[in-house]
């Protein structure tokens, strides 16, 4: 099968048979080129895609035998090796099938993007959901560290995030959660947590349920990354009409200095 370079947007879009992936996380914000293969012993393309916290990176898209043929191309090795990535994702089931020809190490995760174009239904807690100010960005960090350590959320870090809560009548941290654009510019949450003395009192479910809405409004679809073995969440998720739009395993390549 011969490999292509692909230089435009829309040809990224056509060789990944309009994957919601390509649509509503990398978008027209891709960084190009890309490169795709196609033909009976399967399809598979790979593109520039940076991390929620920006870090330069790649994805995959495809079956095992176009991942193969793809990867197996000393041109697309070259791209990836030279293009500044510090991480690659690929189909969760296949990346073994990329590591044949990559040597990415172990170090990274596995994680499910999930997406949505239906605003939810106004849930019980919504009317507690307070927006936050930057003001508040060491104690939503603070509140992110003690409640969900592994959260990849970053109060305030970069422009055009949304951060809401829910505070109790003292005025302390219950509940938050963010929003930030991706690629795309579709919203993606991240940072969604509850204190554990408030856990299963549906504040959770409120905070996404207010920050789902507000980006369908704006931008006509929502997603989120969440950790593969995190099934509450995810079962929340799917329950505020979220579908999983991808099953990923991402590989972090060594640092620059060897760590």
């Amino acid at each position: 099968m011969t490999v292509l370079r692909l230089d435009r947007y829309e040809e990224l879009l056509d060789a990944s048979g309009d994957h919601v992936v390509v649509r509503l996380d990398v978008g027209r914000g891709v960084r190009l080129p890309a490169f795709a293969v196609s033909g009976p012993a399967g399809r598979a393309v790979v593109f520039a895609r940076r991390s929620d916290h920006g870090v330069p990176g790649a994805a995959a898209l495809g079956d095992a035998g176009g991942l193969d043929a793809l990867f197996a191309d000393p041109a697309v090795r070259d791209w990836f090796r030279h293009s500044g990535a510090r991480h690659l994702s690929a189909p969760r089931q296949h990346q073994h099938v990329v590591a044949r020809h990559l040597e990415l190490g172990d170090r990274g995760g596995d994680w499910d993007w999930l997406v949505t174009t239906s605003a939810p239904p106004v849930l019980p807690g919504e009317d507690r959901v307070v927006g936050l100010t930057p003001d508040a960005r060491e104690e939503a960090e603070a509140f992110l560290v003690a409640e969900s350590p592994r959260t990849h959320g970053q109060p305030f870090a970069r422009p055009g995030q949304e951060w809401v809560a829910v505070r109790d009548g003292a005025g302390a941290l219950l509940a938050v959660g963010g929003a930030e654009p991706s690629e795309a510019g579709t919203p993606t949450l991240a940072g969604i947590a509850v204190a554990r003395r408030a856990r299963r009192a549906g504040l959770g479910a409120a905070v996404t349920a207010t920050l789902t809405r507000r980006a369908v409004a704006a931008r006509g679809a929502c997603a989120l990354g969440v950790f593969a073995d995190n099934h509450a969440a995810i079962a929340m998720y799917h329950r505020l009409g979220f579908t999983t739009g991808m099953r990923w395993r991402s590989r972090w390549l060594p640092d620059p200095d060897g760590t």
